[in-house]
């Protein structure tokens, strides 16, 4: 039987996770960390111990090497924050600008970013994608190498609306070519992708955030090499090496352990994919000719999302049709008073603004069996064909 979550069918995990059966054991049964870590009384060295022991956990788990610091935030939005703007605000105190090169279709987080960086007198670039989401490298390193200022590149690896993967591979050629900085977003790859523990060490910085995969919200983590030259965004006390002050947050931080070693105990790539393949197959058996999925071409997508654009059908009805039928979906715009935003997302892919507004998006668990998406695909598809 498919697991239900308040009775409901969720379908909804690029943009947030339920609890991990860990995690919602261990707030009962465990003894709670309650002392400020920083304490150097019994109980805090307990809190600290615990932080310690989710450190020592991340960096054997993503094989990282001696040259990487791990610093604990609120979750991806302060992660990518503190270390776009503190690249930015530490060439600022030396009088100098910086570069902060993206792509068109990056997070909210990265791509509201330019206003500010601009303010300041910084250089923003973007990128494109093709219609099937791929960047062209030619392109990011002819953009780099215009100028001449410290360059920092935000280079997503999962995106969150359209599934597609971006080979990390292609940072070792970047770095060669243009010596810039590389902040990973890989807020999208835990338990979605084969290789999520496989890092890219060339890059100078990873961001993840632990509501993606069954830890606390509230919470995130970032690893950045030594020499990445940035300012703490968040001034304090000087916790977390002077990288993030405030009191930090240990029982979010060891819920990141306990949902990762129940996700790796779990996980399996090949039956996900399996899985996602069935219910994807299943719905274009019913597409009309104008309807389709999002980057199905895509060189490398992750296993867990299916886009959809169905032309002429705006997103919030065809979440509330879903909504009502105890399914959570969600789409690519966004949906407030009424009014329904066309995703930037697909219109950087070439979606015109009019279908950019009729995206749903399926996503689903790591653990989806083949069984379940027989189940799920039924009641997808009793829904979809109302409106095609």
């Amino acid at each position: 039987m498919a697991r239900l979550i308040n009775n409901r069918y969720y379908f909804d995990y690029n943009a947030t996770s339920p609890l991990a059966d860990s995690v919602k054991d261990w707030f009962p049964n465990g003894d709670l960390l309650f002392a400020n870590p920083s304490s150097i009384h019994s109980s805090g060295k307990k809190s600290k111990r615990f932080i310690n022991e989710t450190k020592k956990y991340l960096e054997k788990l993503f094989s990282l090497d001696s040259t990487f610091r791990i610093f604990f935030h609120s979750g991806a939005s302060e992660g990518v924050n503190s270390l776009v703007k503190g690249f930015a605000q530490k060439s600022f105190a030396a009088n100098k600008k910086v570069h902060f090169i993206h792509s068109h279709v990056d997070h909210s987080c990265v791509f509201n970013l330019k206003d500010e960086l601009e303010l300041y007198g910084h250089e923003v670039s973007r990128f494109g994608v093709d219609a099937n989401g791929e960047y062209d490298i030619e392109e990011v390193i002819s953009l780099i190498n215009k100028s001449s200022a410290p360059t920092l590149l935000n280079f997503t690896w999962v995106n969150n609306e359209n599934g597609v993967v971006w080979n990390l591979e292609d940072l070792s050629r970047i770095k060669k070519e243009t010596n810039c900085y590389i902040h990973v977003d890989a807020v999208q790859s835990i338990g979605k992708i084969e290789e999520w523990k496989k890092l890219n060490l060339i890059a100078d910085a990873y961001t993840f955030s632990g509501h993606k995969f069954g830890a606390m919200k509230g919470i995130g983590f970032s690893f950045v090499k030594e020499d990445f030259p940035f300012c703490s965004l968040i001034r304090g006390g000087g916790q977390q090496e002077g990288m993030r002050s405030g009191t930090e947050n240990t029982n979010g931080i060891y819920s990141l352990k306990l949902a990762l070693e129940e996700l790796c105990e779990r996980e399996n790539f090949s039956k996900l994919n399996e899985a996602k393949i069935f219910i994807e197959s299943e719905i274009e058996k019913v597409l009309d000719s104008k309807a389709f999925i999002v980057s199905k071409n895509a060189k490398s997508r992750n296993a867990n999302t299916i886009y959809l654009v169905i032309p002429g059908k705006k997103a919030d009805i065809l979440i509330t049709a879903f909504d009502l039928a105890r399914m959570d979906v969600s789409s690519g715009s966004a949906c407030s008073s009424g009014a329904v935003l066309p995703s930037r997302v697909l219109q950087a892919m070439g979606v015109n603004e009019e279908d950019a507004k009729s995206a749903l998006r399926f996503s689903f668990a790591y653990d989806l069996s083949l069984e379940e998406s027989k189940e799920y695909s039924e009641k997808i598809i009793t829904v979809l064909k109302r409106f095609l």
